[in-house]
C-alpha cells in the first residue's frame, strides 16, 4: 500500500466505528496472535488452544488485562462411537477447565451442521450456570437456522449462548437475514477467501456480501475475519472500516435496545421529574399536538377558546396550546388539570412568571374535576405504548364531562396493533427477570410471562405486518364499557420460533394529524414510546405455511384493567394473566 493510501486510512482508523476480531485457523502462538491483533486494530482474537503445547505457559503470556482479548476455540465432542465420543468429551472438559484457570472465559465452537451436535448440547448444558460465555460458528446456509433452533431447544434459553454467523457462498434471502436478527448473534465471520480483488487490486466483498456486512454493522455485531494471516491483512480490515464509516450504525436510543422495562402506571404512581424531562425532549410529539390544537382552534371560528389539558404534567401541552392560540390569533383560557403533586410546583411557577391569567392550574384528578365552564377542546397525552395501557379510555371517559356538546378531544381516536415476534434475547431475559409489577398477586415464576414489557426491540424478528387490535374514540356519545376481545390470525412464510407478540399504537390527534409507533406509519424521530412485548410461557415452533392465532382480551372491573392472551394455533397455549393475577393497571 502506498503512502497516500496509508494517510487516507489513518483517518478511517482514528475512530473505528466497529468492533473487529480475527479467527486464527492454524496459528496458535498466543504471543504472536496478540501482536497481530494490535496491528490490525482488533479487540478480540479467536485462537485454537486445544492443540497448543504452550497452554500451560498462558499465565506468562497473558496479563490479566489481555484475557478478555482471547476467545479460545474448543474441540468437538460428537461421534457415533461412544468410546471415541467419551475421549473427545474428556478432552473438551479438560481444556475448558485448564483455560478457565487462566481466566479465559469465552469459548468458540464450530456448530456441526445439520444436526451432528447432540452430545455437544448435553455437554454445554453442564456449564450454563458457570461464569462462561459460549459462541458458536454457524455457517449461513439455506437450512442452518433450523439446525441452530434444534440446538437451542436442546440447551434451553440462556444469555450465555451466542452465535457468530459465518458467511458462505450462499446468499440468504432478506427474510432469512431478518430471522437471524432475532437470534443471539454477536458477530459476523468472513473468511478471507470470500473476498475478491477490485480493479486496483484491493480486497472487497461482492455487493450481496457487502449488503450483509452493512446489516451486521447496523446491528453492532463484531466483524470477524477468519483464516491464516496474510501480508496485506490490513487491507482487509481497512475495507471493513471504510464500509463501517459509511454505514448508519446506531440510533440515538441504541443504549436502550432490548432492555425490558415495566410499563408506567401514571394513574397509580406519581411520575418523577426525570421521567417528565425525558418525555419533554421529544422533538415530534408536541409539534404534532400543536398542529392539531391549531387546526381545531381554526375550525371552531370563535374569538376565545376554552381548553382543558387533562394530565398537564409540567406543562408541555399547556405551552403547545398557548402557541397554537397565538398562531391562530385568538384569546385562550387553559385549565391545566394535574393530579401529581410533584408536578404542581412547576405549573404554578410557569403560571406566575409566564402564563399569567391565561392559565388556571387545577390540582385534581381529571375524572373528578368539576369545571367552572364547559370547554371547547380537551387535550391529553395519557397514551401508553399500546395506546390504552395507561388507561386513557377510562380517564377521558371520566373527564369528557368538561366538554361542550360540540367539544373536541385531542386525541380523538387511538388504536393498538399486534404481530408475532421471535427474540431469543427477550425470551431469555424474561426467563431471568425477577421484577414484577406491584399489582402482581402471584409469587410464581410464571408471573414474569404474564406481564407486558416496554422494550426497544432491536434483536428480534417480526415475520408479518401488524394487525389492528382495539380502537377507542373520544368523546363518546354513550359511555359504554372499555372491555374488548379480538382474535388475530397471522400467516407465516418462514419457519420461526414464537416467543410472544410485539404491540404498538397510533393516534389520530385531529383530522389527518397523527402520532404513531406502528411501523408502517411511524412518526420519524419520536422517541416517547417503545413497543410493548407480550411474552408467552411456552415457546413454540411455527413452520412455514402455519397460521398463528392469538386471542386478546382487555378486561375491566371496578378497581383495575388487565389484559389476557393465549395462542390457539399452531398449538394451544394456556390463558395468560387470567383475572389479572400477574399484572393489571390500577384505576
Amino acid at each position: 500500500m502506498n503512502k497516500s493510501n496509508e494517510n487516507y486510512f489513518s483517518l478511517i482508523t482514528s475512530k473505528i466505528p466497529v468492533d473487529l476480531a480475527f479467527d486464527f485457523f492454524t496459528l496458535n502462538d498466543v504471543h504472536q496472535c496478540l501482536e497481530y491483533l494490535t496491528l490490525w486494530y482488533c479487540k478480540i482474537g479467536c485462537i485454537q488452544l486445544f492443540d497448543c503445547d504452550k497452554i500451560v505457559d498462558l499465565n506468562t503470556v497473558l496479563h490479566q488485562d489481555l484475557t478478555n482479548k482471547v476467545i479460545a476455540k474448543l474441540p468437538q465432542v460428537d461421534h457415533t462411537d461412544y468410546k471415541l465420543q467419551k475421549q473427545m468429551e474428556n478432552r473438551f472438559n479438560n481444556n475448558l477447565r485448564m483455560l478457565y484457570t487462566f481466566s479465559i472465559k469465552q469459548f468458540l465452537i464450530d456448530l456441526k451442521l445439520p444436526n451432528d451436535f447432540v452430545n455437544m448440547a448435553r455437554v454445554i448444558c453442564t456449564y450454563l450456570k458457570k461464569n462462561v460465555q459460549f459462541y458458536f460458528n454457524v455457517a449461513v446456509t439455506e437450512n442452518s437456522w433450523d439446525s441452530w433452533n434444534t440446538f437451542r431447544n436442546m440447551t434451553g434459553y440462556s444469555l450465555k449462548l451466542g452465535i457468530v454467523l459465518c458467511l458462505t457462498k450462499y446468499i440468504p434471502t432478506d427474510d432469512e437475514i431478518s430471522r437471524w436478527i432475532g437470534e443471539p448473534v454477536h458477530g459476523l465471520s468472513i473468511n478471507i477467501d470470500i473476498f475478491v480483488l477490485n480493479k486496483k487490486g484491493y480486497p472487497v466483498l461482492s455487493k450481496e456480501h457487502e449488503d450483509i456486512l452493512k446489516i451486521a454493522l447496523q446491528q453492532k455485531w463484531t466483524i470477524v475475519l477468519s483464516g491464516d494471516p496474510l501480508p496485506n491483512m490490513l487491507d482487509y480490515f481497512y475495507y471493513i472500516m471504510f464500509i463501517a464509516k459509511n454505514t448508519t450504525i446506531s440510533s440515538p436510543m441504541f443504549e436502550y435496545n432490548d432492555i425490558l422495562q415495566l410499563p408506567l402506571q401514571p394513574l397509580r404512581d406519581n411520575l418523577t421529574s426525570s421521567i417528565y424531562h425525558v418525555f419533554e425532549l421529544d422533538p415530534v410529539k408536541y409539534t404534532q399536538y400543536q398542529k392539531a390544537i391549531y387546526t381545531a382552534i381554526i375550525e371552531k371560528k370563535v374569538k376565545k377558546i376554552i381548553l382543558a389539558v387533562i394530565g398537564a404534567g409540567r406543562g408541555p401541552l399547556v405551552k403547545a396550546s398557548l402557541r397554537a392560540a397565538d398562531l391562530a390569533a385568538v384569546d385562550i383560557k387553559v385549565y391545566a388539570v394535574e393530579k401529581n403533586e410533584n408536578a404542581i410546583p412547576s405549573l404554578l411557577l410557569y403560571q406566575k412568571n409566564i402564563w399569567g391569567n391565561s392559565v388556571e392550574v387545577v390540582f385534581t384528578d381529571g375524572r373528578d374535576w368539576d369545571p367552572p365552564e364547559k370547554c371547547d377542546i380537551m387535550v391529553s397525552e395519557l397514551l401508553g405504548s399500546f395506546g390504552d395501557n395507561e388507561l386513557s379510555p377510562e380517564c377521558l371517559d371520566g373527564a369528557q364531562k368538561c366538554l361542550k356538546d360540540d367539544g373536541i378531544s385531542i386525541p380523538c381516536e387511538y388504536s393498538s396493533y399486534l404481530r408475532p415476534v421471535m427474540s431469543h434475547k427477550l425470551f431469555s431475559q424474561t426467563i431471568n427477570n425477577n421484577i414484577t409489577d406491584e399489582s402482581c398477586a402471584s409469587s410464581s415464576k410464571v408471573a414474569r410471562f404474564e406481564q407486558s414489557y416496554i422494550v426497544s426491540q432491536q434483536n428480534s424478528y417480526k415475520p408479518t405486518n401488524t394487525q389492528k387490535l382495539f380502537s377507542f374514540k373520544h368523546p363518546k356519545k354513550v359511555l359504554d364499557s372499555n372491555s374488548r376481545y379480538k382474535c388475530l390470525k397471522f400467516q407465516i412464510s418462514s419457519n420461526m420460533q414464537l416467543h410472544g407478540f410485539s404491540g404498538y399504537f397510533d393516534a389520530i390527534l385531529y383530522k389527518d394529524i397523527i402520532i404513531s409507533i406502528e411501523p408502517s406509519t411511524y412518526s420519524f424521530g419520536m422517541f416517547s414510546w417503545f413497543p410493548v412485548y407480550f411474552p408467552i410461557k411456552d415457546t413454540m415452533l411455527v413452520k412455514s405455511g402455519n397460521i398463528i392465532s392469538v386471542h386478546f382480551w382487555r378486561c375491566c372491573d371496578d378497581s383495575k384493567v388487565w389484559y389476557e392472551w393465549c395462542v390457539s394455533s399452531p398449538k394451544q397455549s394456556s390463558i395468560h394473566n387470567c383475572r389479572g393475577k400477574s399484572s393489571s393497571m390500577q384505576l
